[in-house]
């Protein structure tokens, strides 16, 4: 018996020990030059280390599995408290060249934050956040006409070992559902349909 509980108490500490990585992943078109997209997310347990990547510019595979086209405008990242105070800001850290253009100008942060509640904001180069509300206060112009002649599109993940309740909302973004979120809608569509058929 005192063998059956040292193992099942070292089989508890190992799956403990472990936890998984979650990674999601956004994507959409921006429709305008100044446009922003917000990703609220929780943290867990304190010294979590989080991850924020763009694939705008230069493109890639995201955590979803889906191929970015190189092409999209050049991207920069920030992460605020519930307080809207800036923990840190990042434009061209990434290092993954633009086959397009040569340059490496898509986004990377990597921060340990506490338990809590935070947000990350995606916007074109020279978008800054200067004060207020961060939907509704006042962030600086772009400076830029159609994208610098690049795309509209966006991609990027957030990722950690202890995250919660992710989750994305644009201003004046059209977000892009990932086929995953497709295939789920396009199922509900048809339960639907068909629940009405037999009522």
């Amino acid at each position: 018996m005192k063998k059956l509980i040292t193992l099942l108490s070292f089989f508890g500490f190992c799956c403990t020990a472990q936890a998984a990585l979650i990674t999601s992943s956004f994507t959409g078109n921006f429709n305008d030059d100044d446009s922003r997209y917000y990703i609220q997310f929780d943290v867990t347990a304190d010294n979590t280390m989080v991850n924020l990547v763009s694939f705008s510019y230069a493109g890639g595979v995201n955590g979803a599995g889906t191929s970015i086209a190189d092409g999209g405008f050049d991207p920069q990242l920030f992460v605020f408290d519930s307080a809207n105070n800036l923990l840190k800001a990042d434009d061209d850290n990434s290092n993954v060249v633009s086959a397009s253009s040569g340059r490496s100008w898509d986004a990377l942060i990597n921060i340990s934050l506490d338990i809590g509640t935070y947000f990350a904001v995606l916007t074109q180069f020279n978008s800054d956040y200067q004060s207020g509300d961060l939907v509704t206060g006042n962030w600086s112009p772009a400076n830029q006409t159609n994208f610098d002649g690049r795309s509209s599109f966006f991609a990027f993940d957030i990722s950690g070992e202890e995250l919660a309740n992710v989750g994305g909302i644009g201003h004046n973004v059209t977000p892009v559902p990932e086929p995953s979120t497709l295939a789920l809608l396009s199922l509900a569509l048809f339960v639907f349909g068909t629940r009405r058929k037999h009522s």
